[in-house]
């Protein structure tokens, strides 16, 4: 694992986003607050949508076939759906041209960049990212151009991968604001998978174990804990089958804890129960302290 400083300046004239939702629209946004690119092209299927973000300022121009909006691309972001992802990029590389560059916004990465890397030749121009940033709202009209400030953003490029692809595409995640981190797929979704996907899957089951009888004598504490439970379903849904295996031995590595809190409980143990609350606490403690978002 290694981190990049952040770094500024003009990047090139035309960024194409492909997907400007939440995600897409953010970078729309912050690539404009900082001047990054001269042309900021949305690509999607809803021309109703696309225009919309073209009103809102969102985006400068729209085009509902990808292809047309790579072949003029110094920079294309991929922001759809990560089971989408694979195919966009195999089918806009392809279209990039001499000098442009390829990168995602995908929660998982491991299936992207090995199908990626089985239908590239090495020397390929795409990058994996992953920005730890988000909402569990969704659409242009939620973005936020300073959404990326500060936030990690992991990169997972690879021995096929070119040189000069990685550096330009660390240069823009960090021109966002972001703080780099680069390691390799696998390992990325091993440890997203505990501390991103596992906690959307524990918030979903705790909300949908509340009844609505009782919902209205649940406060900040259920709020708190369930927040990102509101995220779109068919989104997550992507992001776990995509992550599967890892998120289920993430899964089963927390039934352990929930299950030794559960055992100290029913046993009326409360030195074992102190103890390993104590820990969780300790660690949720230690996270609020390192992070700076």
């Amino acid at each position: 694992m290694k981190t990049i400083a952040s770094a500024t300046g003009k990047l090139g004239t035309t960024i194409v986003i492909v997907g400007v939702g939440l995600i897409g629209g953010s970078i729309a946004r912050a690539v404009r607050s900082r001047g990054l690119f001269e042309r900021i092209i949305g690509v999607g299927r809803n021309p109703q949508r696309l225009q919309q973000a073209v009103e809102q300022g969102v985006i400068d121009e729209y085009a509902c076939h990808g292809s047309e909006a790579a072949a003029q691309a110094d920079l294309i972001v991929v922001c759809t759906p990560v089971e989408q992802i694979a195919e966009d990029v195999l089918e806009l590389h392809a279209c990039l041209p001499a000098g442009g560059v390829i990168t995602d916004a995908g929660s998982t990465k491991g299936g992207i960049c090995r199908r990626v890397r089985d239908g590239l030749e090495t020397g390929h121009r795409f990058v994996g990212a992953h920005p730890l940033a988000g909402s569990e709202k969704s659409g242009f009209e939620y973005a936020q151009a300073d959404l990326f400030e500060e936030a990690v953003v992991i990169l997972t490029p690879d021995d096929s991968t070119a040189p000069f692809a990685a550096e330009r595409v660390a240069e823009f995640w960090s021109s966002l604001g972001g703080r780099l981190v680069t390691m390799g797929a696998a390992e990325h979704d091993l440890i997203l998978a505990m501390t991103s996907h596992l906690p959307h899957l524990v918030s979903s089951a705790l909300a949908a174990s509340v009844t609505e009888r009782d919902l209205p004598l649940a406060a900040t504490g259920f709020g708190d804990t369930t927040r990102i439970a509101a995220g779109d379903p068919r989104l997550w849904t992507s992001i776990f089958m995509e992550n599967a295996d890892a998120t289920i031995h993430a899964a089963e590595e927390f039934l352990l804890r929930f299950q030794a809190l559960l055992s100290a409980l029913k046993d009326r143990q409360p030195e074992r129960l102190h103890s390993l609350l104590s820990t969780g606490k300790q660690h949720r403690d230690l996270w609020q302290q390192t992070n700076t978002r």
